[in-house]
């Protein structure tokens, strides 16, 4: 949160945006990110492209917390039960059991069982301008749709599962078989596979399926055997067995924080009452000796995200009692997203208000250094160019499910010093307003006329930094291969003497990596690349503090260099030479008349079998 004359977030980072260079994703004419700040997904309808699906808190001791949405002057409900569970579903054919072992999340479960879904194949659709979007609604009379896929859409890379594995290919490539679920004519569901002939097999099977949830048989630890018959009016099934719960489903909902019916009662993770087991133990917090910090209350805010739980979690120990999520476009002339997650104050008549230091409105309370927020948004069809965060230890995760896309963004707040003005980001005498704790990130994209992007890249590259006045998007120089970013801050914090401390953080996949460096081998990068932060005069120069490549990523950490403005580069070091990869070779594996060929550094056979010479 900034005052009118603040210098403050990344909202000045996007209008840098037109820096980028070279190779930019045509423009989508479809993408249309409101100016307004989204709502939650609970209060819009379900089509709604733009809205705030969830937020959670895990907080000191490690225990994640599902947040519920509660509108200012309403009441927090009693008992907080997760955004979202897994519910058990069994697919009959003819009233006979024929899969017993579906799990689906509410949205999935409300649109399945219902009576009025149809399913439509839309395969001969794929790569033209009449293929619909999520959302749309069919007009029975022209059977065509209102909302459809634009040209240049077919042509964006996106994930998808191809000859057994997921790689990242054209979406007309991703999609050769196609069927949407429809419920009175909107398209509510979309799926793809690898053919016509896929297609028009599944919706022969969904026109000739009913779905039946059986939660309140999986809680007694049963489900319905393969084979039963199931009793409509009864609501039974003829024969059951020892309820099994998927490993999958188990991991989502540890993950997330949901709920599994038939899991073994343990204080639940969402709640911390007596609940559907997620395997954790529960933890006791002291809440008589927390000192909450006095805030006051700022502007007013359309709700908040809370719990009623929020206190015995020890989530109160700054005095602000929810997060108000603000997530709209950056600004009035792009499609970038801009995500800010700040402190509220609700009073006695239950309006909620924004927490705000004391004696100055116009910033918001520091948020708790030692929580973790996840934010997920649903964002139309946006295409991540590169992701800016000022927080810590970030973590993104953007999902693309044909008409739109999710976007989760976790971390950890981090102070930043806000400046009164641009100048006092560029003098080493400048002092900062005010010192905020904060959660805040921009997704530039890259499917827009000032998006960001080199072409070719993953659209997964992520920029962390508290450092945010004057900062820029990361700058690509094809003729250098060398990436730039700037950032800045007043040398002084709040009180006119302690030095304010940046940190700046890139990740980088090693796919892209190759593509910008031509660096074949990803573990070259502690030794290959170059990487320095300097003054705007080019005076002083930091050595980086990490360097490493783990799970596909290079991850570069530069931290603790004093401000005010500072420019990081990264680009190959002179003579920089690509080590040659190790050569696979293939030997030949022999058990009986089963024969098996095994590829690798050094094959070895499975056990058992025998190498054959």
């Amino acid at each position: 949160m900034k005052a009118k004359k603040a210098t403050s977030g990344f909202l000045t980072l996007v209008l840098l945006a037109g820096l980028v260079v070279t190779g930019l994703t045509p423009a989508n004419a479809a993408l249309r990110v409101p100016k307004a700040p989204f709502k939650a997904c609970s209060e819009v309808a379900d089509a709604s492209l733009y809205c705030i699906e969830s937020v959670t808190i895990t907080n000191v001791d490690g225990r994640k917390i599902q947040l519920t949405y509660v509108a200012s002057g309403q009441d927090v409900p009693a008992v907080t039960e997760a955004a979202n569970d897994l519910y058990p579903v069994a697919r009959l054919r003819s009233g006979v059991v024929e899969v017993n072992d579906w799990w689906m999340d509410r949205y999935q479960l409300e649109t399945w069982v219902n009576p009025n879904l149809k399913a439509m194949d839309v395969s001969s659709l794929v790569g033209t301008t009449n293929h619909p979007e999520w959302g749309a609604f069919l007009d029975p009379l022209t059977n065509t749709f209102d909302i459809t896929v634009p040209a240049e859409a077919w042509d964006q890379t996106q994930k998808c599962y191809i000859n057994g594995a997921i790689t990242d290919a054209p979406r007309r490539d991703c999609q050769k078989g196609s069927i949407v679920g429809l419920i009175e004519n909107k398209v509510v569901m979309m799926w793809s596979g690898p053919d016509a002939a896929w297609a028009a097999r599944e919706v022969s099977n969904i026109k000739a399926s009913t779905y039946v949830e059986y939660t309140e048989l999986a809680k007694t630890k049963l489900q319905p055997a393969r084979g039963a018959t199931y009793n409509s009016t009864t609501k039974t099934f003829s024969k059951t067995e020892t309820l099994v719960i998927p490993s999958w489903a188990k991991a989502i909902a540890l993950k997330n924080g949901w709920n599994l019916p038939g899991s073994d009662p343990v204080l639940s993770a969402s709640t911390g009452t007596s609940g559907e087991a997620l395997g954790a133990t529960p933890t006791l917090v002291d809440t008589q000796t927390s000192t909450p910090a006095q805030v006051e209350a700022g502007r007013a805010l359309p709700g908040r995200w809370t719990t009623a739980d929020w206190t015995k979690f020890g989530l109160d120990s700054l005095g602000y009692d929810g997060l108000y999520v603000e997530a709209k476009a950056a600004n009035e002339f792009v499609n970038h997203l801009f995500v800010d997650g700040l402190p509220t104050l609700t009073g006695g008549d239950k309006k909620v208000s924004l927490a705000s230091q004391i004696g100055s409105k116009g910033y918001a309370a520091n948020l708790d250094p030692d929580i973790t927020i996840s934010v997920t948004v649903r964002s139309g069809d946006i295409r991540t160019g590169v992701i800016m965060a000022s927080a810590i230890d970030v973590e993104t995760d953007t999902r693309y499910f044909g008409g739109y896309s999710t976007i989760t963004i976790t971390g950890s707040p981090v102070t930043v010093p806000l400046a009164k003005s641009v100048k006092d980001c560029t003098t080493e005498d400048s002092v900062a307003k005010a010192n905020v704790r904060q959660f805040q990130a921009t997704i530039i994209v890259q499917n827009d006329t000032s998006g960001f992007g080199v072409e070719g890249t993953s659209g997964d590259m992520y920029v962390g930094t508290n450092g945010v006045c004057e900062g820029s998007t990361p700058v690509w120089n094809e003729q250098t291969k060398e990436f730039t970013w700037t950032a800045a801050a007043p040398h002084f914090a709040a009180d006119g003497k302690t030095v304010n401390k940046g940190f700046y953080k890139a990740v980088i996949p090693v796919n892209d990596a190759k593509l910008l460096w031509g660096m074949t081998n990803p573990n070259d990068a502690a030794t290959a690349l170059r990487v320095s932060v300097t003054t705007e005069t080019g005076g002083s120069t930091a050595a980086i503090s990490v360097i490493a490549v783990r799970n596909g990523k290079i991850i570069i950490d530069v931290s603790n260099f004093d401000y005010s403005r500072k420019k990081l580069t990264i680009a190959l070091k002179k003579g920089y030479k690509p080590s040659l990869a190790a050569k696979k070779t293939t030997i030949t594996c022999v058990l009986g008349k089963t024969t098996k060929k095994i590829t690798a550094v050094k094959p070895n056979c499975p056990k058992g079998y025998l190498r054959k010479r």
